[in-house]
C-alpha cells in the first residue's frame, strides 16, 4: 500500500517550521507532505557542546545575524511572514542583476492588518540593502497608492527611464482592496512591462483578529481578473512571490499574493537561495506571434475595447499556460484506488493535512490507503481546467476545502461539467444540504475535521482513528461586572 502513494517532491519546503499560532505542527503528515526535504529542526540535538553535532550547530549560530534575511542569497534564515513579503522585492532585484538587468522597485500602499507592519518592515529592508534601488512611498489612501504603482509600469515606456523595468508592489488589507478597485481595474487594463511587473499584496483577516469585520479578498480579485497566488507559509511567500513577479512580466498582468493573518503573523525558517525557484517560460505564441505586452495608459474608448480583447484572449491564456508549465496546481498524494479527492489551497491546505492527521491518517501512505487523492492549488484562480479533469479521473467524490465563499468549489464544478468524469463535488454543504464546511471565521483543522470524517467514513471509516471526546469550553466568570 505504501508503494501506491505518490508524494510530489516538488512541494518540498526546505526549512519549513511549525507556526506558533497553530497547535501540533510537528505531526508526521504535515512534515511528510508539506516539507519533504525539511532539515533537522534541532529538537533532538545536544546544544551543550558535548558532541560534534552540538559544536557545529553552535558555530552556525555564531555566524547568524538577523539581517541575514535581507543580506544573504543562500542558506536559511528565520523570517516572519511580513519579513518574507519585504524580501520579495529584494530577492527579485538581485535575481535581475544576475541576469544582467538594471531594474528598480517601487512600493506603495496603505498600512492595515494583517499587513499593518509591512510599511515599517520594507523601510527596514531598504535601509539594510542601500545598494538596491527600492523606493517605498506610502499612499495617502489605497487608490492613490494603486495609481502610483500603475505609473511605475508606464514609466518604463518613457524614453528617459533609467531602468530596464520597475517592479511595482501595492499593499493593503481586504477592505483597502475594495476601496481601490477602480484604480486597480484601470491598472489591470493598462498592464505591466516586460521587466517590471506589478504585484498586489492583500492581507485577509478571516477571523477579524485585528479588524472590525472578517474579510476575504477572493471575490474582489476574481472580479478584477487578478490571478491569486496563495502561500500557506513563509517559504511559499518567497517561492510564490518569485512566480507572481515572473507571471506579471511575461503575461502583462497584475498578480496578487493572498496573505491571511495566520501566515502574515506566523514565522518560520526559509531557504534563501536565489536559484530555489526557477520559473518555466510557457509557450508565448498567440495567433502565430510571440506575445510581449507593452503597458498602455490610453484608457479611452474605443481603445479600451481593444485592451479588453487583448486581456481576455491573450493575457488570460498566458496566465493559464504559466500555471500549467510551472506546476503551481498539482496532485500531492495519489493512489490507483482513490475514490475521494480533497482540494485545498494556501493556509487551508496545511490545516487540511493537520485535520487528516487528527483522523489517524498521519502519512501519505495512510492517506492513499484510505482511497484519498490530494490536490494542492498554489494558484487557485485562474486555473487550467485540464488539471482538475485529470485529478478527477476515477473519483466518485471531490471535497473542496476553502474558507469563506465557495469560489473554488464553483470553478471546480464548472471545469468538470459535461465531461466524461462526473464525481460528486461538495464543499460548503453535504449533498443533502447539511453544513459540511463553515463559511464564517477561520477554517482551521478544528473546524473541518468533523466534516472530513463524515465524508471519508462513507467507505474508509475503518481506517480512521476513533473519535475523541472533546473537552467542553466554558467562560470563566468575572468577579466584577461593568
Amino acid at each position: 500500500q505504501s508503494e501506491s502513494a505518490v508524494l510530489d517532491p516538488g512541494l518540498a519546503h526546505a526549512g519549513r517550521v511549525p507556526r506558533e499560532d497553530v497547535a501540533d505542527r510537528h505531526s508526521p503528515i504535515v512534515e511528510s507532505v508539506g516539507q519533504c526535504s525539511r532539515p533537522d529542526s534541532g529538537r533532538n540535538r545536544n546544544y551543550g557542546g558535548g558532541t560534534e553535532t552540538g559544536r557545529t550547530s553552535m558555530a552556525l549560530l555564531d555566524d547568524y545575524r538577523l539581517t541575514d534575511r535581507y543580506l544573504k542569497d543562500q542558506g536559511t534564515s528565520f523570517l516572519t511572514g511580513i519579513q518574507a513579503l519585504a524580501r520579495v522585492a529584494v530577492q527579485q532585484l538581485r535575481i535581475d542583476r544576475l541576469a544582467g538587468l538594471n531594474t528598480a522597485a517601487f512600493v506603495s500602499g496603505y498600512p492595515g492588518s494583517p499587513l499593518g507592519s509591512f510599511d515599517q518592515e520594507i523601510a527596514r529592508a531598504t535601509a539594510i540593502v542601500p545598494d538596491l534601488p527600492i523606493v517605498h512611498q506610502p499612499g495617502l489612501n489605497e487608490e492613490l497608492a494603486a495609481s502610483a504603482v500603475m505609473g511605475s509600469q508606464l514609466a518604463s515606456e518613457q524614453p528617459d527611464c533609467q531602468y530596464d523595468g520597475i517592479l511595482g508592489i501595492w499593499y493593503g488589507k481586504a477592505p483597502g482592496l475594495d476601496r481601490a478597485t477602480d484604480a486597480l481595474r484601470h491598472a489591470v487594463f493598462a498592464g505591466t512591462s516586460r521587466y517590471g511587473g506589478a504585484v498586489v499584496l492583500v492581507g485577509d483577516d478571516p477571523s477579524a483578529k485585528s479588524s472590525t469585520l472578517p474579510s476575504s479578498s477572493d471575490s474582489a480579485l476574481v472580479d478584477l481578473h487578478i490571478p491569486i497566488l496563495y502561500p500557506g507559509d513563509v517559504q511559499e511567500i518567497l517561492d510564490l512571490g518569485r512566480h507572481a513577479v515572473e507571471l506579471s512580466r511575461l503575461a502583462g498582468v497584475w498578480t496578487s499574493l493572498k496573505v491571511v493573518a495566520a501566515v502574515g503573523d506566523g514565522s518560520g525558517t526559509a531557504d534563501l537561495d536565489l536559484g530555489r525557484t526557477v520559473p518555466v517560460v510557457p509557450d508565448m505564441v498567440i495567433d502565430g506571434v510571440a506575445y510581449e505586452h507593452r503597458p498602455d495608459g490610453n484608457l479611452i474608448t474605443p481603445h479600451t475595447l481593444r485592451l479588453e480583447q487583448d486581456f481576455r484572449e491573450a493575457r488570460a491564456e498566458l496566465v493559464r499556460r504559466y500555471a500549467l508549465a510551472n506546476g503551481l496546481n498539482r496532485t500531492t498524494v495519489d493512489t490507483p484506488d482513490a475514490w475521494i479527492g480533497l482540494v485545498a489551497s494556501g493556509f487551508t491546505y496545511y490545516e487540511m493535512l493537520q485535520a487528516l492527521d487528527r483522523l489517524g491518517l498521519t502519512t501519505p501512505a495512510e492517506i492513499a490507503a484510505a482511497g484519498i487523492r490530494v490536490f494542492q492549488m498554489q494558484m487557485p484562480v485562474p486555473f487550467n481546467p485540464a488539471v482538475i479533469r485529470e485529478f478527477s479521473r476515477g473519483l466518485d467524490e471531490i471535497v473542496v476545502v476553502e474558507e469563506k465563499n465557495p469560489t473554488l468549489e464553483w470553478l471546480v464544478k464548472d471545469a468538470l461539467y459535461g465531461g466524461p468524469d462526473q464525481p460528486v463535488v461538495v464543499g460548503k454543504t453535504h449533498p443533502d444540504g447539511r453544513l459540511l464546511m463553515r463559511s464564517w471565521g477561520i477554517l482551521d483543522a478544528d473546524a473541518m475535521v468533523d466534516g472530513l470524517r463524515e465524508r471519508i467514513s462513507a467507505r474508509s471509516g475503518d481506517r480512521l482513528a476513533p473519535e475523541q471526546k472533546r473537552r467542553e469550553q466554558a467562560l470563566i466568570p468575572l468577579s466584577v461586572e461593568r
